[in-house]
């Protein structure tokens, strides 16, 4: 009966029970029938339920055990849970192993009783068929009475039976006709109840056999299973311990390359800082090369002229090599100066031509070489001359071709002043542009490089990785560096470097929202626009990308955020929705405070 309410209240199993005595438990929990014999049987199911009960309680307490010393890898939290799973199926197997030998048990006693049953009616049948024949003797004899009777008078055969009448005679014969009569009956059903009940204990007996059978095959199947994960329990507690090892050694040298990483960064940006004062003291070089220039090209074109007016006046020069007449007379004397915006030749030595002409200075004496007032006193010498031959009597044709060519060498003069002049100018300002452009666009790119790194560690640090990832930028070009790219790198955190296109789709994403807010640190406008940024991003990124804009919100900076995902959106002040109205066919917006409900 205990195990019987233990399946069906217990265990919460939908099925008919029924016990050995005859006790009935319905599914709807109604009891029907039984007996209330068997106090021996009674007594011993009370034992072994507290016997099973004291079992269920070392176990439980055990499992409370295993509980609190729950393993922290993931991979031993799913082993403890289906080592649990496989400890109670394992109990509830040896359970109803229990419960079977039980029924076997008390099949066996229920058997044993009916056969004693049996041998106790058994000389009770032979003693009613004893007395079965001697009715039926009696009878006979009787019904031969009667025969006798009915071919004599009533009186004579009343005499003759010492009895008062024919009618005690009759009584007499139903009485015992009607008592053989319930004997064979109760005998009759006594014998079907037995055998009825010794088939049913038989059934019931090698139903409980298999049932026993198949339960000692799943527990040894079990015990295995038990056994084996055990053994693979303690073989991933070792290779847990491995791997723990391994990721202090990984975080140790972690550290170490930190640290190596900030004494590298702080020398990149004191090399930054020499590259920066380098790049002054060239552009101060460079223009102290363009001024020599400018000088250089000056003097050879006065050179160029002085040779072409000693050629027009037939002044004879003392040459080493050359001849005057390789001075071209009609060449423009104006030299073009080539403004090649993307070319730089101001750093190169600018050549003036000198038509193959070298003056011998062999013939001066060296006072004049070192006299520093030579020139004035030939310019002196050169005028008094001059005007000498302007009192002789002049060559008419000479002085119309001295006046074309002296036309012609001041306009020249004149064009050359000015073109230098609009070289000088137009290389100053392309200069100024230069410097400027470069001093600006360094200075939005060092705010970047130093914003971007701390920007990325924000979006990627968590309770894994506290520290974050580590993201850089670094110029092709440190001399003209808005001529050439920018390349960004973006290390996650736990991860070795790669390049950016062999990041996934999410780690792509963060790296890109770094980057975007770094730019945007730089001018920030009032407004942020964000489009399904967190498409790729898996809940943990989304919460982290969630709390990054919460954090750097205000009222002077607010992030538009347009997003299907309510772990971000979940986060904002307040939300905004879009739907179509069926009625005036045409969309229209909700809206929802949701601080009121911090």
């Amino acid at each position: 009966m205990e195990i019987a309410r233990h399946v069906s209240y217990d265990r919460a199993q939908d099925v008919k029970a029924v016990t050995l005595d005859g006790t009935v438990i319905h599914k709807s929990g109604l009891i029907t029938g039984g007996r209330s014999s068997h106090n021996s049987g009674k007594t011993w199911e009370e034992k072994e339920v507290q016997n099973l009960q004291r079992t269920k309680d070392e176990l439980l307490a055990q499992m409370r055990d295993l509980n609190k010393s729950k393993p922290r890898a993931r991979a031993d939290e799913g082993l403890s849970a289906e080592l649990n799973r496989l400890e109670s199926s394992l109990t509830i197997a040896r359970e109803e192993r229990a419960s079977a030998r039980t029924k076997v048990d008390d099949a066996k006693k229920e058997l044993k009783h009916i056969h004693e049953e049996l041998e106790k009616l058994e000389p009770e049948l032979k003693q009613a068929r004893a007395s079965l024949e001697r009715l039926d003797k009696e009878v006979g004899r009787l019904q031969a009475a009667v025969d006798k009777a009915d071919n004599e008078v009533f009186a004579t055969f009343c005499r003759k039976l010492r009895i008062a009448s024919i009618r005690e005679y009759e009584d007499r014969q139903l009485k015992m006709a009607q008592a053989e009569s319930d004997a064979r009956l109760a005998f009759d059903k006594q014998v079907t109840r037995l055998k009825h009940q010794i088939k049913f204990s038989e059934e019931q007996l090698g139903s409980t056999q298999a049932r026993r059978d198949r339960l000692d095959e799943t527990a040894k199947l079990q015990s295995t299973q038990l056994e084996k994960l055990r053994s693979d329990r303690i073989a991933i507690a070792a290779e847990l311990e491995k791997l723990e090892a391994a990721v202090a050694a990984s975080q140790e040298s972690l550290g170490e390359l930190n640290a190596a990483l900030d004494e590298r960064s702080k020398a990149l940006e004191a090399a930054k800082r020499l590259a920066i004062k380098a790049s002054k003291e060239n552009d101060k070089a460079q223009k102290d090369i363009a001024t020599m220039n400018d000088e250089i090209e000056a003097l050879g074109m006065e050179r160029a002229g002085i040779y072409r007016k000693c050629r027009l006046e037939e002044v004879v020069l003392p040459l080493s090599q050359g001849s005057l007449s390789d001075i071209p007379m009609d060449e423009n004397l104006r030299q073009d100066v080539a403004m090649d915006i993307d070319g730089d030749t101001t750093q190169a030595v600018r050549e003036v031509e000198d038509y193959g002409l070298v003056i011998d200075f062999s013939s001066m004496d060296e006072d004049d070489l070192v006299n520093p007032r030579l020139g004035e006193q030939l310019d002196t010498k050169i005028q008094t001359l001059t005007n000498e031959i302007d009192h002789m009597a002049p060559n008419m044709k000479a002085n119309e071709r001295l006046d074309d060519v002296a036309h012609k060498l001041k306009d020249a003069e004149a064009e050359s002043e000015q073109a230098k002049k609009a070289s000088k100018a137009a290389r100053d300002r392309f200069n100024d542009v230069r410097r400027q452009r470069t001093e600006l666009f360094r200075r939005a790119f060092d705010h970047i490089a130093e914003r971007i790194d701390r920007v990325y560690k924000d979006l990627t640090k968590g309770k894994a990785a506290p520290m974050g990832g580590v993201a850089y930028l670094n110029l092709e070009d440190s001399e003209e560096p808005y001529l050439s790219g920018v390349t960004f790198h973006a290390m996650p955190p736990m991860k070795r470097f790669r390049d950016m296109d062999q990041l996934s789709g999410g780690e792509k994403t963060v790296a890109a929202l770094a980057l975007l807010f770094a730019i945007h640190s730089f001018q920030p406008s009032p407004f942020f626009v964000l489009d399904e940024v967190d498409a790729a991003l898996d809940n943990t990124n989304v919460a982290k990308v969630a709390n990054y804009i919460r954090q750097h919100c205000s009222d002077t900076f607010q992030f538009i955020v347009i997003s299907l995902k309510g772990s971000l959106y979940e986060r904002g002040h307040s939300l905004v929705g879009i739907y179509r109205d069926q009625d005036v066919n045409s969309s229209s917006t909700l809206t929802l405070d949701l601080t009121a409900y911090d």
